[in-house]
């Protein structure tokens, strides 16, 4: 766990596990409360007719809808829940290894993410092989106590300004780990600047 006390709008400090949990807490509700009903699909991902993973765009990735009703008049139709707050907080620097990362507010579902001084194929690889580690395509994860399956939904196309590559990521229910380990793979793989948000 990354050891850091980051400023909070109570002047309270926190850890930075605190910090994404906090920011993770107010989405988790929204989503959970959508998603706490009789016959739907949670978070199911995406598939062909064949069940293997629908994977589009480029890099070609699966993805989720945050929930589809098994039945009803809107049955099989996907359905997303967006943030309904964003926790405000001052933006905050520190280093991590080698690389400078900063955060601002950002919401769950939605993540801003920029990459510094790191080139594209290797950008793409580390996104990818973190994305996939956190999207449990064999849908084995169980149920955790929201009624959700700790999964990522989405990402972006990597579009590449100059040295930098933006991204953006739908969290969907994955713990705050999954946003530390992503920090720790962008590190690893000697990102120059991180950006949150």
């Amino acid at each position: 766990m990354i050891a850091l006390l980051v400023p909070y709008q109570y002047n309270r400090a926190m850890t930075l596990i605190q910090l994404f949990a906090a920011i993770r807490a107010s989405y988790i509700a929204v989503l959970a409360a959508a998603v706490n009903k009789d016959h739907v699909h949670v978070e199911p991902a995406y598939r062909n007719a064949d069940g293997t993973l629908t994977m589009e765009g480029k890099p070609a990735l699966p993805c989720r809808a945050d929930w589809i009703p098994a039945e009803g008049e809107f049955a099989g139709q996907s359905h997303t829940v967006d943030a309904k707050t964003q926790l405000e907080f001052e933006p905050l620097s520190f280093k991590l290894s080698a690389t400078e990362v900063s955060i601002v507010p950002f919401t769950w579902d939605w993540l801003p993410l920029q990459i510094s001084g790191m080139a594209l194929e290797l950008a793409e690889a580390t996104l990818v092989q973190w994305f996939t580690n956190w999207f449990d395509g064999e849908d084995e994860n169980p149920k955790n106590a929201d009624g959700l399956y700790g999964v990522v939904h989405f990402m972006s196309a990597i579009t590449p300004e100059g040295d930098v590559q933006q991204v953006s990521i739908d969290l969907g229910s994955v713990s705050e780990a999954a946003v530390e380990d992503l920090l720790f793979k962008l590190s690893d793989a000697n990102a120059q600047a991180v950006q949150l948000g």
